[in-house]
Formats: structure tokens, sequence, C-alpha cells
């Protein structure tokens, strides 16, 4: 019996729609706080996201989704997941967009289902002399990403979401952070919930460094509204 159940969720979670957890049809938003805690202090702010819904490029259906910034973001969702191909921004009435190949997840959808990623460090911030000048560590860690829970509960500003899919990112890259910092070792773990049906509702994002002159900074992320 208890395999069958075993068997039973496994069909369920790997058939869910392939969207289930990232939806990308038009018209959704979300609204999301987000709190920074740097060496400088905790500061609190808005992050805030809006599907546009799909547009052809070439052969491709690619899926936009724009930013409490202005810019936007490009996604592929095949066989094999879904994945951010691109962001796009405007400055000066010029249009630059960055391409990209960075996967939000890969199916199955399925505890132990694990992929290869890059991240850059966000929160690894300080002011500090001469004159006050900001340091800021912006590395590229490579990260491996695994679903981790198809059955957590989360609470958040916007409710209690159940039955969620946690994915957890980790890496570590050896950097030169420049004069003020030197040589250190980055790592960046980072644990991101999604709700069936609703998408992301909370993310936490550590990062730390080996040296004592910048060494932490964490990023959380909470759903405070949505659209469906």
């Amino acid at each position: 019996m208890a395999v069958a159940i075993w068997c039973l969720c496994m069909f369920t979670a790997c058939h869910r729609s392939p969207d289930t957890y990232f939806p990308l049809s038009s018209g959704k938003y979300w609204r999301y706080v987000m709190t920074y805690h740097t060496m400088d202090g905790n500061f609190k702010g808005i992050y805030a996201v809006e599907n546009l819904g799909p547009e052809k490029e070439g052969d491709r259906e690619l899926y936009v989704r724009r930013l409490l910034d202005g810019s936007s973001s490009y996604f592929l969702l095949d066989n094999a997941g879904i994945r951010m191909t691109g962001h796009a921004k405007t400055d000066d009435g010029q249009v630059e967009r960055i391409e990209q190949d960075q996967y939000i997840f890969r199916f199955p959808l399925a505890v132990g289902t694990e992929w290869q990623g890059t991240t850059s460090s966000r929160a690894l911030i300080k002011t500090g002399p001469p004159q006050k000048t900001e340091f800021h560590i912006s590395a590229k860690v490579p990260v491996t990403a695994r679903i981790e829970s198809l059955a957590d509960t989360v609470t958040v500003p916007a409710g209690t979401f159940a039955d969620c899919l946690r994915i957890t990112l980790k890496g570590d890259a050896y950097t030169n952070a420049g004069n003020y910092v030197g040589l250190t070792i980055v790592t960046i773990t980072e644990t991101d919930w999604y709700a069936p049906g609703v998408g992301l509702v909370k993310s936490v994002r550590k990062e730390t460094t080996t040296s004592k002159a910048l060494d932490r900074g964490e990023i959380i992320l909470e759903l405070e509204s949505y659209r469906r």
C-alpha cells in the first residue's frame, strides 16, 4: 500500500501542468516585500512582477515578465523545463538586451532533480572610507540547484500556502574583489518556495565571504499580494 501511495504522489507531481509553480499566462501580478540585511544595516523595499504573456521570437514562443523598474525578462518553456533566456532594459530610449540561459527549474518536478546554473552576488555591500565609498562585491558563482520537497507549507504576508515546491541553490567561487577586500571565497546559498497555481512565495538568499572586511549579506523576499 505504501508503495502504491508513493507512486501515485510521484505521478501527480510529475504530471502537473508544466508551469504550475511558475505561471506564465498574461495578466498575473505579484508584489513582494524585500528585506536586505547588509553590513550597513537592514533595509526594506518592494519588488513586483507582471506577466505580459507570450511573444514570438523567430521560431520560439517566449513569455515576457515586466519588473518594477520597467525592465523585462524572457522565459522559454520546453520539454526540459522553464528557463530564462534574456533580460532587457531601456536606457536613454535604447533597449539593451542581455542574453541568458538560466533554468528556473528542470523537469521532472520530483525530489532529487538537480541542475547546474550561475548566479551573481547581490547583498555583499558595505559603505566605508574614503569619503563613504560603497563597496559591492559582484561575483559570478556557479551553483547546483536541487528540488528538496514538494510538500512544504509556507506562511508569508499574502497567506499560508501548502504543497510548496522547495528548491535550494548552493555554490562558491574564488574571487578577486578588489583592493578593499582582495582575494576571497564567495559562497551563496538560496532557498526558494513555489506554491502551485501561484508561483514564488518566498526566497531566502545568504551570501558570505572569507574576508572579515565584507563577510555577509542576506536577501529575503516574501509575497505580499498577487493577482491570478
